[in-house]
């Protein structure tokens, strides 16, 4: 009996050795903030880094897991975290996809805007600074990007971004980003 239980263990973890791990996204649908319907939002499951907290209310609000330092508001706080998940209908990869953003986002932002590639400590996500000088609430952030599904198979592009009032406020809260990188199970 012992060899057989031994033997059924040895199976399951050899099995799910064998299926890709990921970090998943959660499909919500929630009634469409001042529209007649329903909208979906795709919520990466990611946890709050260590001293941060959820913001259930910004959360549902913005349609995007958003995190605040201990002890602060929303509306109040110098930086703020927040991961969305973006469908992926056509299963773009992940350079093009992010390519594809960065040209959208240039062709919306001053002429001052930039974008700047930073290291990554996992070579599955691409790590972008956008600057926006002319903007008040988030001249400067920092984007990891990175392919996942869900468990039905679907795949999405995930965002975690710091946002911030400052350059300081945001360069300060970049190593929680690479802890938040190192936790997720990406495939």
């Amino acid at each position: 009996m012992r060899r057989f239980i031994l033997g059924m263990a040895f199976v399951i973890v050899s099995c799910g050795a064998t299926f890709p791990v990921r970090a998943e996204v959660d499909k919500i649908i929630h009634v469409c903030d001042g529209k007649l319907g329903m909208c979906p939002e795709f919520r990466p499951r990611v946890d709050a880094p260590d001293g941060w907290v959820r913001n259930e209310a910004a959360s549902l609000k913005y349609g995007a897991s958003m995190f605040v330092p201990v002890g602060k508001k929303f509306g109040k706080a110098e930086a703020i975290i927040y991961a969305r998940g973006s469908y992926n209908k056509d299963r773009t990869g992940l350079a093009q996809w992010v390519a594809g953003s960065d040209r959208n986002w240039t062709a919306t932002s001053d002429a001052n805007a930039k974008i700047t590639a930073l290291p990554s400590i996992n070579p599955k996500v691409i790590i972008n600074r956008y600057d926006n000088p002319s903007l008040k609430d988030q001249p400067i952030e920092v984007i990891a990007h990175y392919a996942d599904l869900d468990k039905d198979g679907n795949s999405y592009v995930v965002q975690l971004v710091i946002s911030g009032l400052n350059e300081t406020a945001v360069l300060a809260a970049v190593p929680l980003l690479d802890k938040m990188i190192a936790r997720a199970l990406i495939p």
